[in-house]
């Protein structure tokens, strides 16, 4: 496991410095997934979506 992992991480390397729409699109998607798993573990409901639509800040009826 940790061999496809430095591999990864060397594939990864190659492409430095990113984009910045790449870097901008990687921190939504982190955002949105930390957002969806912790109120997940607190017993939210929403599914990926609808959290997505809540930081999205379109209200919630």
């Amino acid at each position: 496991m940790f061999r496809e992992i430095d591999r990864k991480k060397k594939l990864l390397d190659n492409k430095r410095p990113l984009p910045p729409y790449t870097l901008k699109s990687i921190r939504e998607n982190l955002l949105l997934e930390w957002t969806y798993n912790s109120n997940a573990i607190e017993g939210n409901t929403l599914t990926i979506l609808e959290t997505k639509v809540v930081l999205e800040g379109i209200t919630v009826l």
